[in-house]
């Protein structure tokens, strides 16, 4: 079973891609703050994570970088609330950081679900890579 790490800290967002990827074959493991995930990564090796950018403590941009660190090949992609989010240029030269940011609300998950399946595919790529 792939297996995928939510990072958000709002619960309703978490539940929602949680179920989401569940119904779909993926093994969901929900963290709600940068330092939970990084806590989680020590354990579980999940092939992406789905990153919210503002969050309690460290926000997404500082967990991506720690996290790229522990796990080199662990996927990343943006989903923020934040419409003017632009992803900044120290993590724009990450191979494994999907250039694409998507925005909540997200209204087709699976176009989500693809474009991670695309980067997995892909060893470290998606579809507006190249």
């Amino acid at each position: 079973m792939r297996t995928i790490l939510i990072l958000d800290d709002d619960s309703a967002v978490r539940r929602s891609f949680c179920d989401f990827f569940e119904d779909h074959l993926w093994d969901p493991i929900p963290a709600e703050s940068g330092e939970e995930a990084l806590t989680l990564l020590q354990n579980v090796r999940p092939l992406a994570a789905i990153v919210d950018v503002r969050l309690p403590g460290i926000d997404g941009n500082e967990f991506i970088c720690q996290a790229s660190r522990l796990m080199t090949s662990l996927k990343f992609l943006v989903c923020t609330g934040s419409p003017e989010y632009r992803i900044p240029d120290d993590l724009q030269r990450l191979p494994n950081l999907c250039p694409r940011v998507f925005n909540k609300p997200v209204v087709d998950l699976r176009e989500l679900e693809r474009e991670l399946i695309r980067m997995i595919d892909a060893q470290g790529t998606c579809s507006e890579c190249d």
